[in-house]
């Protein structure tokens, strides 16, 4: 049976290969079909320049989700955090991406001692959460930066920012598949760091961040301590046919999406404590597909964080909002160190 497989696995590769093809080339040649199908008409040239026209809103789709260079200068400078401790690391995907890296690290409080030496074996059950910061659609991660700080001060947690491919300084150009891959690497990076808390990991993911983090957590379970997803979708179908509501988006097919980002599917995996945070005055993205998001999440626990003055970007300005992060974090620690202690509870055998 694997040799048929195989053949079948080589002959869809060789189709999708022609399909691309035949489509790159009806594209380049709009004109030329255009002209031709003026002169002398016929089906299969309508058919053609359909299937061009299809070719060009498809790839123009990425256009309009990603702004890495907005602002301008964003894929040049990448501001660095002052006066706190922190690395500027670089990794590498699966698919060989060079990704760029922040990780600030909290040394202050009840864990200082956990947490000031960088090249500790192992860290003590005091040690801080780790908190993976997935950004929105525009800019880059030195622009998240004082909302980090104030993250890694108020949540006594590390904070680790991440620049998707085609963003900062990071390599590639993005697509959802690929910001996908940048999200395991991360997560697989902080896996690999002796002196990071491997079992209170914390991913926190804002607009489109949002959707990524989601995705991350509902294939990595067991390594997710707990979610935190602010003003985000419930997936790019959704949102087109909200932006777009004067056009019959909803009667497209998803495969007509390059990107779907189908998080109203993957949040129903997400089981661990999650919380959602949300902006009434969001112009971008409608609330009440935060509300959905978390009506559908079957998280064991989860709570709904509502802001009536938050806006897309600057919910974490209101009043409140760290206060709502703080307790969902406090009660996470609490439920972490009795899991610990009815472990080792277990542990012991009385004779």
């Amino acid at each position: 049976m694997e040799k048929p497989w195989r053949l079948w696995g080589a002959m869809e590769r060789c189709t999708l290969t022609l399909v691309s093809w035949s489509w790159g080339a009806c594209r380049v040649s709009l004109l030329a079909l255009i002209l031709t199908f003026h002169l002398y008409g016929g089906f299969f040239l309508l058919a053609l320049i359909l299937a061009s026209v299809a070719g060009i809103l498809y790839k123009f789709q990425d256009v309009l989700l990603y702004f890495p260079d907005q602002p301008s200068s964003s894929r040049l400078y990448v501001p660095m955090p002052a006066g706190i401790l922190h690395e500027n690391v670089y990794i590498r995907t699966k698919d060989g991406v060079k990704l760029n890296l922040i990780l600030l690290r909290y040394t202050g409080g009840d864990s200082a001692s956990s947490v000031t030496s960088t090249n500790q074996s192992s860290p003590t059950s005091s040690a801080p959460p780790t908190i993976l910061y997935f950004h929105g659609n525009a800019g880059n991660i030195g622009h998240r930066v004082p909302n980090a700080l104030l993250m890694l001060i108020n949540l006594k947690a590390n904070v680790v920012l991440v620049d998707y491919r085609g963003y900062g300084k990071s390599e590639g150009e993005p697509c959802e598949d690929g910001l996908y891959l940048d999200a395991e690497a991360t997560l697989d990076y902080v896996m690999t760091r002796p002196d990071l808390d491997k079992t209170k990991v914390v991913l926190f993911g804002r607009s489109l961040g949002g959707a990524v983090a989601v995705r991350l957590a509902s294939v990595n379970p067991h390594r997710i301590a707990a979610i935190i997803v602010e003003n985000t979708f419930l997936s790019i179908p959704h949102m087109a046919a909200t932006l777009f509501s004067f056009l019959p988006m909803r009667l497209l097919p998803f495969w007509c999406y390059k990107n779907q980002f189908l998080s109203y599917r993957q949040v129903a995996l997400c089981r661990m404590p999650s919380l959602f945070v949300s902006g009434l005055s969001d112009q971008l993205i409608p609330p009440v597909m935060m509300k959905q998001l978390y009506e559908l999440s079957l998280a064991r626990t989860k709570r709904l964080a509502i802001f009536p003055e938050g806006t897309h970007n600057d919910t974490w300005q209101c009043q409140g909002y760290f206060d709502a992060l703080e307790q969902f974090m406090k009660d996470l620690l609490k439920s972490h160190a009795h899991e610990e202690s009815a472990q080792a509870s277990a542990s012991v055998t009385i004779i």
